[in-house]
């Protein structure tokens, strides 16, 4: 972690916001949105769904886009103004280069069998545990229960609906949570600590964010993976696209398949390694995309950005 010094990041002028140390006013905002959408925006959601859920799916949908533009979005630009006047900085509005664009599709799409790989395994080891499975066992059952309100609203029985599915779950959390977490958190971070570290400490918060245990690693490693590609495009507009088409993936499989195929899968051995083979083969070219994209890079201007 790197010293916090408010005279090379105020210009000069004086401001209560400027002279808090930036991790912990990453905190303090987090905390802040975490009540506001995670609690308030979900207590919304529950009223709204009331006890037939199916019937009003549509005003719940409504009601997590509003929340996620009115108490992730809102809230990320008012306090990141308090900051600063220069927010184009702040989140990297800058157009990415094709080259960057095509490499980062890559990237989202190589990772893909790693992330399946490693969540069956995560299930299989979980569920032989001969430890404390009970109590994973209804931990689990608890958060699956959660999980199935949440595919509530991303069913899917035509094409229109599918549409509104990818503007409620695809592009709405790509645009909110992006500019929260690549943009204003990511930027505060690299202000005091140097980059492995702000891409480990965003990709953590990150995933503790959408309060998923069982999803903590792939979420995290998603987020890593996004961080990398905003700070070395120096764009806040890649990390919506892999956002976006992440979440895009699995709608589109859910739609498709339904959720009987989108739960994992009780696999033979001949399968497993398979899987394990996929998932292996995944990850290197996964680390290669980001090999050649770290050639590509380039040059970030914003914040003190120690590599």
């Amino acid at each position: 972690m790197q010293n916090f010094n408010p005279e090379n990041n105020n210009n000069g002028r004086e401001s209560w916001v400027k002279s808090i140390n930036p991790f912990f006013y990453v905190v303090f905002v987090l905390g802040i949105i975490f009540f506001l959408y995670q609690i308030l925006g979900g207590f919304l959601t529950v009223i709204a769904g009331g006890d037939d859920p199916d019937s009003n799916v549509n005003i719940m949908r409504i009601i997590l886009t509003f929340g996620q533009f009115m108490f992730i979005f809102a809230p990320t630009l008012f306090f990141a103004r308090l900051q600063s006047s220069d927010l184009k900085n702040t989140f990297r509005l800058n157009v990415p280069k094709v080259h960057l664009i095509l490499l980062a599709i890559m990237g989202i799409l190589l990772i893909q069998p790693f992330l399946q790989g490693y969540s069956y395994f995560q299930d299989y080891i979980l569920n032989h545990l001969p430890f404390f499975q009970n109590t994973i066992r209804n931990l689990k059952d608890f958060f699956d229960k959660l999980e199935n309100t949440s595919l509530k609203i991303v069913s899917a029985y035509s094409t229109i609906e599918f549409i509104v599915v990818v503007f409620v779950i695809c592009l709405t959390p790509a645009i909110c949570e992006e500019m929260l977490f690549r943009g204003f958190v990511f930027s505060n971070i690299l202000k005091v600590a140097r980059l492995p570290v702000g891409i480990f400490m965003t990709s953590f918060l990150f995933a503790i964010y959408h309060f998923e245990p069982f999803n903590v690693i792939p979420l995290a490693i998603l987020g890593a993976f996004i961080a990398y590609v905003v700070y070395y495009s120096n764009s806040i507009y890649i990390g919506m696209m892999c956002h976006f088409l992440n979440n895009f993936f699995a709608s589109f499989y859910f739609y498709k398949y339904g959720k009987q195929d989108f739960e994992t899968p009780h696999l033979t051995n001949s399968e497993m390694m398979n899987t394990a083979a996929a998932a292996i083969i995944s990850a290197l070219l996964f680390f290669l995309v980001m090999y050649i994209f770290y050639k590509f890079r380039e040059r970030a201007e914003s914040g003190n950005n120690y590599e």
